[in-house]
């Protein structure tokens, strides 16, 4: 570690990572299925026009979301390193397989990424992203993601730490607006991968003086995630999402009930990967969020090739998930493939 980094995991970087290996190897036969069934393609349920939301699945924690010429990224992942060499050897971006994924979207416009923590699976791939693609986006992020983007990515002077203005269940957060879309950073937690432990758990308390080479360097600081708000033009909400990157346990990652009371959430993106290390979600999120439709993200596994035919995350039983959440949700769930598009009406 360099540039005042602070961890709080008592393991060195290099015994997390031959303990990641070890368990995934040996529950990699039962952890790493096909599950289905997913939607891929485009679902369409607006009438033709501007006034709709649109939901692009870029994979792991990565979606494009635009309405009329508002649009915001959260954090996406396209090299996707192979677990050996992700708890054994360096990672880095692949910037080919990023370009090649990405050179399919028009992002151009959008006004700010975000990432809800900073494992490398969020952040890693955004350096690029931001410099060829969201080249006028603000990074909205916790202050370990801010001081991992140091003067090495070439982005630091875009990244905004915005901790300090995060709402809980209790208590309203400050809105920052970007254009006609204003967001809200939610305190949340990251669950524990697997047996009560968080792989790379830590802060990073001042500006990296090189980029992370480990897997174990990429830590995850405070872990957040936001209320989305696309505003119409008289300033009333058109459309309200609920985005998390990483599953929590409730109340943690819980949306402010004097807001949800007024206005429920539209679309809440939740994360099924490890979701049974901790109780009640997405049971818990459902209650709170009171939610129209749900579409789950970060749910495949990444550590193979982003064109290969999609798995279910490591740890993970997915269709368990589902049937839970089907037992207290009777709105439209989906689970999409890579490059899925939602179009949703007012």
């Amino acid at each position: 570690m360099t540039g005042g980094t602070k961890t709080t995991a008592p393991r060195s970087g290099a015994v997390a990572g031959a303990l990641l290996c070890l368990c995934l190897t040996a529950l990699g036969a039962v952890g790493c299925t096909r599950v289905g069934p997913s939607v891929d393609g485009t679902v369409d349920l607006a009438p033709p026009g501007d006034d709709a939301l649109e939901l692009t699945y870029l994979g792991t924690g990565g979606w494009i979301m635009s309405h009329g010429d508002d649009q915001i990224l959260t954090a996406p992942l396209f090299s996707n390193p192979g677990f050996f060499q992700t708890g054994l050897w360096t990672i880095s971006a692949d910037t080919s397989e990023i370009d090649r994924w990405m050179s399919g979207y028009d992002v151009r416009n959008a006004r700010v990424i975000l990432s809800g923590h900073a494992h490398y699976d969020h952040l890693m791939d955004v350096p690029h992203v931001a410099k060829r693609y969201a080249t006028n986006a603000r990074i909205l992020g916790n202050r370990t993601a801010a001081n991992t983007l140091s003067a090495w990515s070439g982005v630091e002077d875009r990244v905004e730490s915005i901790e300090e203005y995060v709402g809980d269940q209790e208590t309203v957060g400050t809105w920052l607006r970007y254009g006609d879309v204003r967001i809200m950073p939610l305190r949340s937690r990251h669950a524990p991968h697997f047996d009560g432990y968080t792989l790379y758990q830590g802060s990073v308390d001042h500006p990296l003086e090189r980029e992370p080479r480990y897997a174990s360097e990429w830590l995850d600081g405070n872990t957040l995630a936001y209320l989305i708000d696309f505003l119409d033009a008289a300033d009333s909400v058109a459309f309200r999402i609920y985005y998390q990157d990483a599953v929590v346990a409730p109340p943690y990652g819980f949306a402010p009930d004097a807001l949800i009371e007024v206005r429920p959430v539209d679309v809440a993106i939740f994360v099924p990967a490890t979701f049974d290390q901790v109780d009640w979600h997405p049971e818990a999120f459902v209650a709170n969020l009171q939610p129209k439709r749900v579409l789950l993200g970060h749910w495949e596994d990444f550590f193979v090739p982003v064109h290969a035919e999609t798995r279910s995350i490591f740890l993970s039983d997915i269709r368990h998930f589902e049937k839970r959440l089907e037992r207290v949700f009777a709105g439209d769930v989906w689970r999409p493939e890579i490059g899925t598009v939602f179009r949703f009406p007012r």
